[in-house]
């Protein structure tokens, strides 16, 4: 809390000095029945000097002597503009339909009226203040259309973004993220952590806004990096008026999300199935067979009887706490405007040794030089420290450990000591599975981010019509990480301990010049055309330092590679790439009837081949809104009809490397210890962008005073010159083939977003709203048509990217056990040999046919309560593991097993899906296949919260404006999964289980006051 305070402290110092007096207007602002109303934006007329009303819909700004009246504007409601008195009342009608409302878009601003893209809106009340460490976990069922979904549950782990589908094979998948301006690095950067997420370095309640972009009409003007959608985050600025501080605090427990019927199997469990595999191997004697020879499992196997571990409890972290705190600074003047914020938090994971803690500033200031000159800045810092443990099949991965370990070992010794190096072998010195209490106490794996992010911007009023802006902005950030295996036990033994380091700096800034233009055409000035021409050039660089050693002192003392014997490794490069673009766009309005708009942007890149450096893309989109024709306004109860189209083209050049299309040489090809260089990689000089023509038609509508409103979207968006490997001759020394510009992919969808309020009274009222998203993706052509494996998934024409493609389980022979397979793709035969089955497409995608959410918002008196459900269906997932932990005995004693292994086929007729179980292995009925691919539907209370916010004349006695009282729960219930699934649904996009951190499920209480 030190770094905290310190940090706001000079961020307020500096904040204060911009503090005015001018005149002092109060008001408190309410719906048509009475009900406070918060969030509402009050501007003063003529100006940029605005405010927010607090939680009980009171308002105070501060107003020049010459101002005269005020408009107030508020999503859902129509805007309104009073003159100034003392202690105004503002009562609001809804009316959400309105035109005028401004939506944040590329490069600015625009009238929802000019709006022919397919966008969608996030408030930054919406993330703020939520259990998550980035802003990206916050996003999921926020919009309809966008997946967002983790595979790990560790703090500040990375989250995986798709937009209307996967449209890449070799590139990026992932949205375009432009953080104030700034085209921002997303992902994980780290080289040795587990799983790291850049976007973690951002505060979520500093978020103004989240704006995203869909379609040509609304994307394409990014160019080559926006074939994938692209999310504009805009962060809070200061409002003109009386100085306004928040400060929100928020306490909270971690635990597991989801507790699956399918467990690992206790002492007693393993007893029973051991006795039962030696009965059938002939091993063991049973009531039938006298002559049979005698051996048990507890003699056999040494299991204790009287020890029974539950090793998810060992690995599982106890109080895994979690908390927040967040303090912000706002106001100013006419001339000058200020925001400012600090905040602190801090996350434990579900498992042993895993956590997340960020410190973070940020502020930004706005000044008006004059009436046609403004100049703004703003700075966003933060430092960070995060642990993880390994993941996958790494023997020292405690979530591994908790499913692997057999439960008659037991973690400690009879004094309580930590128990290793055991001669009964239980935690062996040389590679196997250790104890997990010993890894988490004698290793470390962490990484240290600190981050800077900021803009500094210049706008010219040249003419009345006519606007030049300036911005530069950019980034900066470096991951250290370290990570300690000691000398005593485990994976370090071997080595007398080793220890690894890793630096990685990013540095990366655009600086972007536009022109505005408006011109109306017309005395009426309803007809007009807006114009915006612009150049704009991105840089970025990025640096790494690698390097290990191993023999280490026998002490826990001593953990860095200064105090190792033998160094083993050091690496060290740098790299980069530049980007260079004009860029248009114009929109044609017509009463706000008709408005036809286009884009256009060329860019020239770095990454590609010299042939093909430059790519031209456009956009063109049109809207009718209806509701503005006169057949349509005498209709009462339409308020919103509008029809969008747009059609475009955008690239894709993210996710590749940086030097793909040029023919390079590789150092470490050494000999006798002489520097030795070979060819790396052929080059391409035709290398260019993957290109992305998305067409989409949607309607907005608004019906009833916006009791009913929704939007609904179809889109087709094909994707093609996709980047994948050719093959090449054997003599051209490049067995790898050459990445080439062959193949595409379709993305074709449904998106529906539909709203109303049920029921809406003096003193309650109901919201609700509901999205739905469902995307059929198709392979349309790959390079001679041949499929391109990538394991489980293999890409071939006709199909979906992520159908699994596996050997096809055909279950167990009622007759006598035996496991079954189809011989190949036609399922006409089926074979107890698993080597005479074919690898198939099987049917079974990882990506899910639909997805989406229900929000619902109650409202009664000072009570809300919000509660929002996300669903998840049609889709498969595949536990890459299961052939270890379901494996009808060929793993019996070395590894545990699951409680599946309890329902083995023992008698002749017996119906079920585990083989019988045999000491040694049936027929290698537990090798890959269908067998271990579930159905991934589920359905999550993602966030409910009760809120009380205290009736005003208590908190005006504090001399407060507001206070807010609350608790939460955050992924506390999952549904409908799959009964013989052992591990949590949300597995990330490629639906592939990994032995991650568990999800956590949070359930926390937090209080908000305003000054």
């Amino acid at each position: 809390m030190r770094k905290f305070l310190t940090l706001f402290l000079c961020l307020l110092v500096t904040a204060g000095s911009l503090l005015a007096q001018p005149r002092t207007v109060k008001g408190k602002i309410v719906d048509e029945n009475g009900t406070p109303l918060s969030g509402v934006s009050v501007l003063v007329k003529g100006t940029q000097l605005g405010t927010s009303s607090g939680e009980d819909g009171s308002f105070t700004i501060q107003v020049p002597e010459s101002a005269k009246s005020l408009s107030f504007t508020a999503v859902n409601f129509a805007p309104l503009q009073l003159p100034i008195t003392n202690n105004m009342m503002v009562k609001m009608q809804r009316g959400s339909s309105d035109l005028s409302e401004v939506v944040v878009v590329a490069y600015g601003t625009t009238k929802k009226t000019n709006v022919t893209g397919s966008v969608a809106t996030i408030s930054g009340s919406e993330v703020a203040d939520k259990p998550f460490t980035s802003v990206d976990k916050a996003m999921q069922g926020a919009v309809a259309g966008l997946q967002s979904t983790s595979s790990s549950g560790a703090p500040g782990s990375a989250t995986d973004i798709r937009i209307r589908g996967i449209g890449s094979i070799n590139a990026s998948a992932s949205p375009l993220w432009v953080i104030d301006g700034v085209i921002a690095s997303t992902g994980d950067f780290t080289v040795n952590t587990t799983t790291a997420n850049v976007l973690s370095s951002l505060n979520p309640d500093d978020i103004e806004s989240i704006t995203v972009l869909k379609d040509a009409a609304a994307t394409s003007i990014y160019g080559s990096r926006a074939a994938n959608g692209v999310i504009l985050v805009t962060t809070k600025k200061g409002k003109a008026g009386q100085t306004r501080i928040n400060f929100s605090t928020e306490i909270g427990d971690n635990s597991r999300a989801y507790d699956p019927k399918v467990k690992p199997l206790t002492t007693a469990q393993s007893v029973t199935v051991y006795q039962q595999a030696l009965i059938n191997a002939g091993y063991a004697a049973n009531n039938t067979d006298a002559n049979a020879i005698i051996f048990d499992p507890v003699n056999g196997f040494g299991v204790d009887s009287t020890v029974n571990t539950n090793w998810y409890n060992v690995v599982n972290q106890p109080h895994a706490s979690q908390q927040q705190y967040n303090l912000s600074l706002s106001g100013g003047n006419d001339k000058t405007q200020f925001y400012a914020s600090g905040g602190y938090f801090n996350q434990d994971g579900t498992t042993l040794n895993t956590y997340f803690k960020r410190y973070n500033g940020s502020l930004s200031i706005t000044h008006h030089v004059s009436d046609k000159i403004t100049f703004a800045t703003g700075l966003n810092g933060s430092t960070s420290e995060q642990s993880t443990p390994t993941n996958g099949g790494s023997f020292s991965n405690p979530v591994l450990e908790s499913f692997f370990l057999l439960p008659w070992y037991s973690p400690r010794n009879a004094d309580g000591s930590l128990k290793y190096n055991d001669p009964q072998g239980e935690f062996p010195l040389n590679g196997g599975i250790y104890n997990p209490l010993v890894q988490a106490a004698y290793n470390k794996n962490t990484a240290k981010q600190t981050t800077f992010r900021g803009y500094v911007s210049g706008e010219f009023q040249i003419l009345k019509n006519l606007k030049f802006t300036s911005r530069y902005s950019g980034e900066y950030f470096n991951i250290q990480e370290d990570q300690y295996r000691n000398p005593f036990y485990g994976d370090g033994y071997a080595h007398g301990g080793d220890a690894f380091s890793a630096f990685t700096r990013v540095f990366d800034w655009t600086w972007s010049n536009f022109a505005d233009f408006k011109q109306n055409l017309n005395k009426a000035n309803d007809i007009y055309f807006d114009l915006k021409l612009g150049y704009e050039a991105q840089q970025y660089k990025y640096y790494t330092l690698q390097s290990g050693a191993q023999g280490f002192p026998s002490t826990l003392a001593l953990t860095y590679l200064a105090s190792a014997a033998t160094p083993t490794s050091a690496y060290a490069l740098p790299s980069g790439n530049a980007t260079n673009s004009i860029f248009s766009n114009a929109d044609i309005n017509f009463k706000n009837k008709y408005v036809l708009s286009g884009s256009f942007r060329r860019d020239g890149s770095s990454v590609f081949g010299v042939n093909n450096r430059y790519g031209n893309f456009f956009s063109v989109g049109a809207t009718w809104n209806i509701n503005e024709e006169d057949f349509i306004k005498n209709i009462t109860w339409i308020n919103l009809l509008k029809l969008r189209a747009s059609y475009g083209s955008n690239g894709n050049s993210l996710g590749f490397g940086n030097y793909q299309a040029l023919a390079t040489y590789g150092y470490g090809y050494n000999y006798t210890g002489i520097p030795g260089s070979a060819p790396s990689n052929i080059g391409n000089p035709n290398l260019t962008w993957e290109k992305n023509k998305p067409f989409d038609v949607g309607v907005d509508f608004s019906i009833f005073k916006d009791r009913l409103f929704g939007t609904i979207d179809y889109y087709n968006r094909v994707t093609s010159d996709l980047l994948a490997n050719t093959t090449l001759s054997p003599t051209s020394g490049f067995p790898g083939g050459q990445l080439s510009n062959v193949g595409s992919v379709k993305n074709e969808g449904i998106e529906i977003t539909l709203g109303g309020k049920p029921v809406v009274t003096k003193n309650f009222s109901w919201t609700v709203s509901f999205n739905f998203a469902h995307n059929k993706n198709r392979v349309e052509s790959l390079f001679q048509n041949k499929s391109i494996s990538s394991s489980p998934f293999y890409y071939t024409v006709g199909h979906d990217l992520q159908e699994f493609y596996l050997r096809q389980w055909a279950g167990v022979d009622p007759s006598n056990g035996d496991p079954n397979w189809y011989t190949d793709a036609t399922k006409k035969t089926k074979t107890n040999n698993y080597s005479a089955t074919q690898l198939a497409l099987t049917g079974y995608s990882a990506a899910p046919k639909y997805y989406g959410s229900l929000n619902n918002t109650f409202v009664y008196k000072n009570f809300s309560l919000d509660a929002q459900l996300f669903y998840n269906y049609g889709n498969y997932l595949f536990d890459q593991w299961g052939a270890y932990l379901n494996s009808d005995g060929a793993y019996y004693g070395g590894f545990n097993q699951l409680n599946t292994q309890l329902n083995a086929w023992k008698n002749p007729g017996d119906i079920t899906n585990v083989p019988k179980i045999i000491y040694g292995g049936n027929k290698n009925g537990y090798r890959t296949s269908t067998r271990y691919i579930y159905k991934g539907d589920y359905v999550r209370l993602r966030n409910i919260q009760l809120n009380y916010t205290l009736p005003g004349s208590l908190v005006k006695r504090a001399y407060l404006k507001n206070v807010t009282i609350y608790v939460r729960g955050t992924n506390l219930f999952t549904f409908g999964v799959d009964k013989n699934l052992a591990f949590d649904p949300e597995a990330g996009i490629n639906g592939i289980g990994n032995l991650e951190v568990f999800i956590p499920k949070t359930i926390a209480g937090g209080i908000k006051i305003g000054l």
